[in-house]
């Protein structure tokens, strides 16, 4: 957030400067539907009974590689109408919870900007 009579200067503010960067992420519970190359996992979500494709996910070196047709936990930004989720985070794995919670209705949407 940023005072309204802060001017805008380049880089990191100083401690107590005017301006504090937040975003805010949300987490969803996604299904594994491939490993891929280099500690990555491509991610899906049920749409009714099928799975749609988000993206992949790069998973922490000090975390071993879910298995495929597992539920993993993820942290994202925002999600594209078209499907992939935006700048994915691997949390966990989740056993406590089944295919039907991982429904594309958890995702949360990037705000659509009308053009003049």
């Amino acid at each position: 957030f940023k005072k309204h009579s802060a001017p805008y200067t380049a880089g990191r503010p100083n401690s107590g400067g005017n301006q504090v960067k937040c975003k805010f992420y949300d987490t969803a519970s996604v299904i594994v539907t491939k490993i891929n190359a280099k500690r990555s996992v491509a991610i899906a979500v049920m749409s009714g009974k099928t799975q749609v494709g988000v993206g992949n996910v790069t998973i922490p070196p000090n975390k071993e590689i879910p298995a495929v047709n597992s539920i993993i936990e993820v942290r994202y930004l925002y999600a594209y109408k078209e499907g992939n989720l935006y700048q994915p985070t691997y949390i966990s794995v989740r056993d406590d919870i089944s295919f039907k919670d991982c429904s594309v209705s958890q995702l949360k949407y990037k705000q659509e900007t009308e053009e003049a």
